[in-house]
C-alpha cells in the first residue's frame, strides 16, 4: 500500500487560494507593521535633529533668564533660557531611548518577516527564475541516456512587490 502522506513524499501540498491568500495577507500585514516602525524611527530621528537645534541655538544665550517661548500641545508657552534647557534634554534623551527601542524592534520584525518568508516558502515576482533560467537547469539537469530529471514544483507562494 502507497503511503499517501505528503511529508513522507517530499512534496508540499498544493496550497488553496485562499490558504495563500491569509498567507499572503499575513506576510503583508508583517512588511506593513516593519514599514510602521521604521516611518515612526525616522520621524522621531526629525524630532531630535530639531531638539538638536534648538539646543545648540540655545546653548550660545548666556542669559539664562531671557525669555523664550515653547510650543507644547499647541500652545505657546512663555520660559526662561534656563527653564527650557533641562527639559528639552530630558526630551531628547527620551526621543533618544524610543528611538533605540524602534530600531531594535525593527530588527526583531526583519528576522520575524525573513522567517514567515521561509516558512511558506514566499517569493517576490523578482525573485522567482525566469522562464530561460528554468530552461538552462533543466538543461543541466539531462542525464547521460537524454532523460530530462523533473523538478519538484515549489507549492510556494509569489508575492507581487509594492511600490
Amino acid at each position: 500500500m502507497a503511503n499517501k502522506n505528503p511529508s513522507s513524499s517530499g512534496k508540499k501540498p498544493a496550497l488553496t487560494a485562499e490558504e495563500q491568500q491569509k498567507i499572503v495577507s499575513g506576510f503583508q500585514t508583517l512588511r506593513d507593521e516593519q514599514t510602521q516602525l521604521v516611518q515612526k524611527t525616522q520621524d522621531l530621528e526629525m524630532d531630535l535633529k530639531e531638539h538638536d537645534l534648538v539646543l545648540s541655538t540655545l546653548s550660545t544665550i548666556t542669559d539664562k533668564q531671557r525669555r523664550c517661548y515653547r510650543m507644547i500641545g499647541g500652545v505657546l508657552i512663555e520660559h526662561t533660557v534656563g527653564e527650557v534647557v533641562p527639559a528639552l534634554q530630558a526630551n531628547r534623551e527620551q526621543i533618544n531611548n524610543v528611538i533605540e527601542s524602534f530600531k531594535q524592534k525593527t530588527e526583531e520584525k526583519a528576522k520575524e518577516l525573513t522567517g514567515y518568508k521561509q516558512k511558506y516558502d514566499i517569493h517576490f515576482s523578482y525573485e522567482r527564475p525566469t522562464q530561460q533560467q528554468q530552461i538552462t537547469k533543466s538543461a543541466n539537469n539531462s542525464t547521460d541516456s537524454g532523460t530530462t530529471k523533473k523538478e519538484p514544483q515549489d507549492s510556494g507562494v509569489l508575492v507581487e512587490k509594492e511600490n
